[in-house]
């Protein structure tokens, strides 16, 4: 019998993590949910005259001695994170109460962001700034705009995990004593996390030890012991052994979760953070391959908690000396995401060209389970990405992705990927309808406001089309430089900032600059829905003159009823972006290089600079549903295209053919990070034949300009079966954009939009 070079391992769980993956969900307490809220409250009422940093380290000391700590007999790992709510410490509105087994309504209240903004720098009505933050936060209302200060970091967790508590509190003590007046406060309010952080492991130290005595079970009394002595070294201590440093970790990442959003926040190169470890445990007899899957495997339940939170890992990528690196945790975290899963933690691999075929076949086994992972990144796109952001070259070699698909630097680099998203087709749907958003009825000023019939060529339109998006993308991130003076003033992280290099040392927050990198993300969504549109526009108003724009505008209006035979021709027989088709594809890099051109000359108040962003997380879908019709053939309240991909089912050519159309963008711009999603039949990855023409597809996109490409691998069928029957799939992960999530706790027209991609078959 022939044996498959892509063969690899069954995996399976042992019997104790089979335990708590099957009790999982049981251990949730909604009582727990408003607790975080109303101890802030209560806090910021006793020291209004402090600055907010203190204010907000003394919410987050109390909240952390309160909060309800929680731990089964038989858990691996000490620690568990509930959710909590953030109507007072940051401006996210989320219900006080849900069901915290799935995730609930919450979205910025730009409103209180903006009036917050205007406050703080005097605006008042008639000032241009103010009128412009008046513009944003409407916009950010009718998602012409997306704003989101919180989540999306990269925290030292490398840091934690080499210095300990103890040493960074006496760093703290060390900056304190040397800080100024003005600087002191924010030096007190990290302190007094730090020292917060250590009394919360303490904490656990003693839970664990109380219910060891209590455990009738050897086998559970012994881990419970082994969690009592971890935590009560660790609360200050460098950790010793690998399962110190997989305790430690988690509680750290747990801390941060008391203290921000709970949306990307992200782990960095996990493998060569724990492998140090893993290497001295396995050589003193301390350690096996199959226990430290065990404790993988136990931080991996901790971190499914949390639905779409975005909690990336990083594995592989260049190691010091320019080579691939790969270590025996990178298998076991290849290995444990394929036996669990689960939608988190998301798994992204740092392609390099030496990356060995056993590394390759663990990753196409997991490509085959379809969750979506692992997704690709090229080290020899993303470091010099990182490098012309002003990186030094060591750290752009140490990136980790940030949520989706953002490349940062650990510890040192407080990016904001996510703090800005433009919806490109609105601001086309604003042109054809004299800056009027059709959903809504509200107005946005135009750079210039037309009459339609007056415009005589394409390229006239064309250029019209690029002049507003400049337009639009210059207010929004002036508006977003004005909103990033006030957030140190506001919604300070003083927790965090214990994990970013330099804080302390310079005295300053990390929402004020006070770490080594301090960039800014803005980001574009429903790049080829915008390039269809023109594509349509040059073809079937200035080319064949079939109808005039205004005509357009009217079907448009119409969301096409009574212009089906126009929505037709625009949908099917116009050029699309995705089939390998020059005039559609260059028009691509034209708009996204001419964006890319204004990002480069903004800096940001942190002393940072803005960086381009070409990937939609769920926006697109988010976005779609508040957008009127598009030139394209698209009706109200469909989902846009997906990230750099093509419009849903209008690559008909093949995956190569997208590839190639996606490479005649200039990659090099995305700074702060591209998708490109593709979406194969199951039965495709059967073959050993399909299987090495998929990694000659990923390794000839990297070697032609590629940065990132992920894959789908579902059939079109079984998620048609999961939207009818949810109750038959509640374990279905799919690949959405820069994530993975579980189908059925998508909405409506994410589905439908995952359902609409072309799938392949055939290469």
């Amino acid at each position: 019998m022939t044996i498959s070079r892509w063969q690899v391992p069954e995996v399976q769980c042992s019997p104790r993590i089979c335990r708590i993956r099957d009790h999982r969900i049981e251990d949730h307490d909604r009582s727990q949910i408003p607790h975080r809220d109303r101890v802030y409250r209560e806090e910021f009422a006793k020291y209004p005259d402090e600055v907010a940093a203190m204010r907000f380290a003394r919410g987050f000391s109390r909240f952390l001695a309160e909060k309800k700590i929680h731990l089964n007999e038989y858990d691996l790992l000490a620690g568990f994170a509930y959710r909590y709510t953030y109507n007072t410490t940051l401006p996210i509105n989320m219900p006080s109460d849900y069901d915290p087994r799935y995730r609930p309504d919450f979205g910025v209240e730009s409103a209180r962001e903006a009036k917050e903004c205007e406050e703080f720098h005097g605006l008042k009505p008639g000032d241009a700034d103010y009128e412009k933050m008046e513009t944003f936060s409407l916009a950010v209302k009718n998602w012409l705009f997306k704003h989101w200060e919180s989540g999306h970091i990269l925290p030292g967790y490398h840091t934690v995990v080499s210095k300990g508590y103890g040493a960074l509190i006496r760093e703290g003590e060390a900056a304190l004593a040397k800080a100024d007046a003005a600087h002191r406060p924010y030096v007190e309010a990290m302190l007094m996390c730090n020292r917060a952080a250590s009394a919360y492991i303490r904490r656990y130290e003693a839970l664990a030890a109380q219910l060891a005595e209590q455990a009738a079970d050897p086998a559970c009394k012994a881990q419970l012991q082994q969690i009592a002595q971890a935590c009560g070294h660790i609360a200050e201590g460098v950790p010793q052994t690998f399962f110190e440093a997989v305790q430690l970790i988690w509680l750290t990442h747990e801390l941060l979760y008391a203290e921000n959003e709970p949306a990307s926040i992200s782990l960095g190169r996990l493998d060569q953070t724990l492998y140090p470890f893993y290497e001295r445990d396995v050589a003193e007899g301390r350690l096996t391959y199959e226990e430290a899957s065990d404790y993988i495997d136990a931080l991996w339940i901790k971190f499914s908690a949390n639905l779409h939170a975005y909690q990336n890992v990083t594995i592989g990528g260049m190691g010091r000396d320019g080579h691939f690196t790969a270590n025996p945790v990178t298998y076991i975290i290849l290995q444990a995401t394929r036996r669990l899963r689960f939608d988190q933690p998301l798994i992204s691999l740092r392609y390099n060209d030496d990356m060995p075929d056993p590394m390759w076949a663990e990753c196409m086994a997991l490509i085959k389970t379809g969750i979506g992972f692992p997704a690709f990144f090229y080290d020899g796109a993303c470091i010099p990405a990182k490098l012309r952001m002003g990186i030094a070259e060591e750290d752009a070699r140490n990136y980790g992705l940030i949520g989706c698909v953002e490349m940062g630097t650990p510890g040192k680099e407080y990016a904001k990927t996510e703090v800005l998203r433009i919806n490109m087709p609105m601001i086309l749907q604003l042109m054809m309808n004299h800056g009027r958003a059709a959903l809504t009825g509200d107005l946005f000023p135009l750079k210039e406001e037309k009459d339609l019939d007056s415009i005589k060529s394409f390229e006239e339109f064309y250029a019209w089309y690029r002049s507003e998006l400049l337009h639009f993308g210059g207010l929004a991130m002036d508006c977003i430089n004005l909103l990033d003076e006030s957030v140190m003033h506001y919604y300070p992280t003083p927790f965090l900032s214990v994990l970013m290099d330099q804080c302390y040392e310079k005295g300053l927050d990390v929402t004020g600059g006070g770490t080594v990198y301090n960039n800014s993300g803005v980001n574009l969504c429903g790049m080829a829905n915008v390039v269809d549109s023109l594509s349509a526009i040059r073809k079937v108003v200035f080319e064949e003159k079939r109808v005039s724009l205004s005509q357009l505008a009217e079907a448009m209006q119409a969301d096409y009823t009574g212009h089906e035979d126009l929505q037709n021709e625009l949908t099917k027989h116009c050029p699309k972006f995705g089939n390998d088709l020059d005039a559609a594809d260059d028009m691509m890099n034209e708009i996204v290089a001419g964006f890319a051109q204004l990002v480069d000359e903004y800096r940001n108040p942190r002393g940072g600079k803005f960086q381009l962003g070409l990937y939609s997380v769920e926006d697109h879908a988010k976005m779609g549903l508040r957008t009127g019709a598009t030139p394209d053939g698209r009706n109200a309240r469909v989902s846009l295209a997906n990230a750099l991909s093509p419009v849903q089912g209008r690559d008909q050519v093949g995956p190569t053919a997208v590839v190639n159309s996606v490479l005649k963008t200039d990659l090099r711009v995305a700074t702060n990070g591209m998708v490109l999603d593709l979406k194969f039949n199951p039965s495709f990855l059967k073959s050993d034949r399909h299987m090495d023409a998929l990694r000659d597809l990923i390794d000839t996109y990297f070697h032609s300009g590629g940065m990132e490409i992920q894959f789908n691998v579902v059939d079109r069928a079984t998620l048609m079966d999961a939207q009818e029957h949810p109750e038959k799939h509640q374990n279905l992960v799919v690949r959405v954009s820069g994530f993975s999530a579980y189908f059925t706790t998508l909405m409506k027209t994410t589905q439908d939009e995952i359902i609409a991609r072309t799938e392949y078959a055939n290469m």
